[in-house]
């Protein structure tokens, strides 16, 4: 994961990170009309059917394509979940802080979205849990990009509390959390009490 931080001067904007050369940026207008309607309906598909039964074709049907469209932009189920969800955490405004916010404000603020985002799409959730463990490129590329998104947002919230060790282990208890809760009890909201505590043992340990 690289964790350069790409800090968002605007706190309640919703942040612009990409993915390292994405070729979505080079869409047209029409094209990128496309993309969108396929993620609609993998979306559409994932709450109707799970994970398991989803397939480019099966998308590509309800979105109104042929399965060579749907092909031509996503390179297997897995990417399409994991840019599904990459659009999702764009689509989570970060939060706004005020400037005396408590370190563990802070920690909750940075987590606390994305985490709620998780747990309002239940059969996303499952779904992002089985495709991130793929090694295909285009998987490895959204997953990057949303580590950074992590990083940045994580970063933007602590400001002047920032400090490398501090935001590998609160970035990496928060990774773990999420796994540990899509693999057990699917309770994401509960991520965010973890991270709360962390966040109390950090600043007073």
């Amino acid at each position: 994961m690289d964790m350069e931080r790409r800090r968002d001067a605007n706190r309640g904007a919703v942040s612009r990170v990409q993915p390292t050369a994405n070729p979505r940026q080079l869409l047209s207008e029409r094209q990128t009309s496309t993309v969108s309607s396929l993620l609609d309906a993998a979306l559409t598909e994932l709450r109707e059917v799970g994970f398991e039964q989803v397939s480019l074709r099966t998308v590509a049907h309800r979105a109104g394509v042929t399965h060579t469209t749907a092909y031509s932009y996503f390179t297997s189920k897995s990417h399409l979940i994991a840019e599904l969800h990459w659009r999702q955490l764009q689509q989570v405004p970060t939060a706004r802080l005020a400037s005396g916010a408590s370190f563990v404000d802070r920690v909750r603020a940075a987590f606390a979205g994305p985490a709620v985002a998780m747990a309002d799409e239940p059969a996303l959730a499952q779904a992002v849990l089985s495709a991130f463990v793929t090694n295909e490129p285009n998987v490895l590329r959204v997953r990057d990009a949303i580590g950074d998104e992590l990083s940045a947002r994580l970063g933007a919230a602590l400001g002047d509390r920032d400090e490398p060790r501090t935001h590998l282990a609160l970035l990496t208890h928060y990774s773990g959390a999420m796994l540990v809760a899509g693999m057990l009890t699917h309770d994401y909201l509960g991520v965010i009490d973890q991270m709360e505590s962390l966040a109390h043992l950090i600043d007073h340990p």
